[in-house]
């Protein structure tokens, strides 16, 4: 906040971010740019993800999705594994594997790696390579570990996979949680004194090992830290019979369907037998606690999966021939107690120091997209101890612990919202709407602004600063007293005047600094002025030079032109447009070096002819070259010529040349310049070459009997 003194006028201002971080702040958020509707991410429907190409004959019974939202379908009807790949629109099916299942129950995807489990089959647990879907480890149904024994047969019902490659499976017979490692070893058991006579369904695994639990007869979800050093414990994550939580859940709720995201956010589907418009996504933390919906889809849900992206895809129950895709966006975000797009902002006091002031305008500057709006309002008194509800208090310390409430938890949302009701009660002054400037009808010593904006899911206007001129000094002054004697006349005549004031302003601001102007380095000096001020010193510039380059031309046109005509001046001037130096090649650099060569070897007729083909023999020439891609356009080439022109001695001549970025020989090739030497490189690539002793192979990621098994290279023995 900034405080001026020009004469009699005084403003206050706000235009920098800790300034706004002052204030309270309600959906906002505050920048060195100003202020702006928060931005959040939500997820939106995606209707070029939603799948209708599966047949009435599916029996979804669970989905993965790999790098790319490539879907892999599980078929429970055929059995059989399909594959969906969302950017071309296409699905195929797996022929080579179909003969392994029995009765699928689950699929998952990790590192590369495809897991399905079997509670029927011989082995319960298939891994298989992506790269070709060849087997890498089977699991039966009993895992071997005597550390960890299990006393029914391993029933797995849902996976989850690591980046590590570790697998996790939830198993109905023992009510547990197996942890095996990339080669199929049992490493771990956990969970049974949690999960013991409970109905746990699905499990998720977030991105910091954190394993989820869910259990929709009972409404539970438990917590396991697998990272954690020492034995896994877990605990009650969300009760979904607990006051806290059911009171924002329909009484026939019914969890089914769980994926967490990169952020911890769990999502739980709900497949009960309410109405559509009762059934969401629903989301929680990673401490438990309910966060709301997903508000782009609505029905009840079977499956439910959250790929890398962040992105949602979820398989209906109701829609047995539709997989739909919620892509991850972000969007502003909604206000607290509404449906609207929009901020609120309250500043501070701002501070006359004189009891009493009467405040005369205010101007702002904004940015308005299309469907958005700014509204400023205003509220002044002598005192900061104002009523605000039932009792008096200090507003600015009303503010700030007002932006202290936590609108994360239910207690501090309803302290906020009764804040903010408070807050309303106040006589704010009618808000200023379509204008940046406007006088204001409010009068004491302290003056608050509020600032209400108002956008769309896609778009947020932007207070960029704001500005109180005080005390009253209009245009009125200058006219004799009798017409300010009536007081309402006194009022129209001065709001009337203060158009022509706000035309004016602008002129007088520019009168009062109008040595900016001649600034190079200002930002007033720029466009059609910059180039008008250039002319002073002579320079003759064209549309290919922008605002920066001219910039700096002005700045050190008066020394260039103490040596202009010589070779420095030439390199500066064509440096300061094309950002580089160019190479100038004078006569008599190529004569020294002819002369040079007929000492030294009797090639030099060959030598002289090749320094004339390429630098001529006019010793009143030179040659400028540029590097490759010095300049873009053919504009810019016949700008230099134009510089040339006018930079160079007049009794010479000059020839422009942009050099090819390649070698040749007996031409214009310059080391370091439009030609360079590097090792060769083994990439396969345009400009690449192979050394000699290469041997080109595929490192293929899985075990294979007698072709390329090597041990510690394709394959590890475990």
């Amino acid at each position: 906040m900034g405080k001026c003194l020009t004469q009699e006028a005084k403003f206050l201002v706000l235009n920098k971010k800790s300034a706004w971080d002052r204030g309270l702040a309600m959906n906002v958020v505050a920048s060195e740019k100003g202020l702006e509707i928060r931005k959040i991410f939500a997820h939106v429907f995606n209707r070029e993800n939603e799948i209708e190409v599966l047949s009435e004959t599916f029996a979804v019974k669970d989905f993965a999705v790999a790098e790319c939202s490539q879907l892999y379908i599980l078929d429970d009807a055929t059995p059989a594994i399909w594959i969906y790949d969302t950017d071309e629109k296409s699905i195929e099916k797996i022929d080579c594997i179909g003969a392994l299942f029995k009765k699928p129950t689950s699929i998952t995807y990790a590192a590369g790696t495809l897991y399905v489990a079997d509670t029927a089959a011989e082995q319960r647990i298939y891994g298989l390579a992506e790269v070709n879907w060849q087997i890498r480890f089977a699991i039966g149904d009993s895992p071997k570990n005597p550390s960890f024994p299990l006393l029914q047969p391993f029933a797995p019902i849902d996976l989850a996979g690591d980046s590590d490659r570790n697998l996790f499976a939830l198993d109905e017979n023992n009510l547990a949680i197996l942890k095996f490692n990339e080669a199929a070893r049992l490493i771990d058991v956990f969970g049974q004194s949690e999960l013991k006579d409970k109905a746990p369904s699905s499990i998720a695994l977030s991105r910091d090992g954190i394993l989820y639990v869910l259990d929709p007869v009972n409404q539970h979800v438990w917590r396991f830290p697998t990272r954690s050093s020492g034995p896994i414990v877990g605990s009650v994550l969300i009760d979904f019979k607990n006051p806290s939580v059911s009171k924002s859940l329909p009484t026939e709720f019914t969890p089914s369907g769980f994926a967490v995201d990169s952020s911890g956010t769990l999502y739980v589907g709900d497949k009960g037998t309410g109405t559509e418009d009762d059934r969401f996504i629903r989301k929680f933390d990673s401490d438990g606690k309910y966060r709301g919906v997903v508000e782009d889809f609505r029905g009840a849900v079977d499956q439910l999966v959250v790929d890398l992206n962040n992105s949602i895809f979820v398989f209906p129950a109701e829609k047995k021939n539709k997989i739909i895709g919620l892509q991850h966006k972000a969007r502003f975000a909604q206000f607290e107690d509404g449906s609207l797009v929009k901020g609120l902002y309250v500043s501070l006091a701002l501070d006359s120091t004189d009891a009493g002031t009467i405040w005369h305008k205010v101007s702002s500057e904004r940015t308005l997209p299309g469907n958005t709006q700014v509204q400023i309002s205003f509220f002044a008194s002598d005192d900061k101890k104002l009523k605000i509800g039932d009792k008096y208090q200090d507003f600015d310390k009303f503010l700030i612990a007002t932006a202290k409430l936590d609108v994360t938890t239910e207690v501090g949302r309803t302290e906020k919202q009764v804040s903010l009701a408070d807050l309303n009660e106040l006589d704010w002054s009618r808000p200023v709407v379509k204008s940046s400037e406007a006088l204001i009808a409010a009068e004491g010593r302290y003056i608050w602004a509020r600032i209400d904006l108002i956008g769309t899911e896609q778009s947020s206007p932007s207070v960029h600063s704001l500005r109180v001129d005080y005390p009253r000094i209009s245009y009125l002054r200058y006219l004799p007293a009798v017409y300010q004697e009536d007081e309402r006349s006194r009022d129209f005549l001065e709001r009337f005047l203060s158009l022509f004031e706000m035309f004016f302003a602008g002129i007088e601001t520019q009168v009062d600094h109008i040595s900016r102007y001649f600034d190079p380095d200002s930002n007033s000096a720029k466009g059609e002025f910059l180039r008008w001020l250039s002319t002073w010193l002579a320079i003759s510039v064209d549309n290919n030079w922008d605002d920066a380059k001219l910039r700096r031309l002005v700045k050190r046109a008066s020394q260039i032109y103490k040596y202009r005509g010589t070779r420095a001046a030439i390199e500066e001037m064509i440096e300061i447009f094309t950002g580089d130096v160019p190479l100038i090649v004078e006569h008599n650099q190529t004569s020294c070096a002819a002369w040079f060569n007929q000492k030294l070897k009797p090639e030099f007729a060959e030598v002289k002819a090749l320094y004339e083909r390429l630098y001529g023999t006019n010793p009143f020439c030179f040659c400028v070259l540029l590097k490759p891609f010095q300049v873009k356009t053919e504009e810019q080439r016949r700008a230099v010529l134009r510089i040339l022109d006018l930079e160079k001695p007049a009794h010479t001549c000059a020839g422009l040349l942009t050099l090819q970025p390649w070698v040749q020989l007996d031409t214009h090739t310059y080391l370091e310049i439009n030609t360079y030497l590097s090792p060769p490189s083994a990439r396969l690539d345009i400009g690449s070459a192979m050394p000699r002793d290469t041997v080109l192979n595929d490192l293929e990621e899985a075990g294979q009997l007698e072709r390329r098994s090597r041990i510690n290279f394709d394959i590890k023995l475990m």
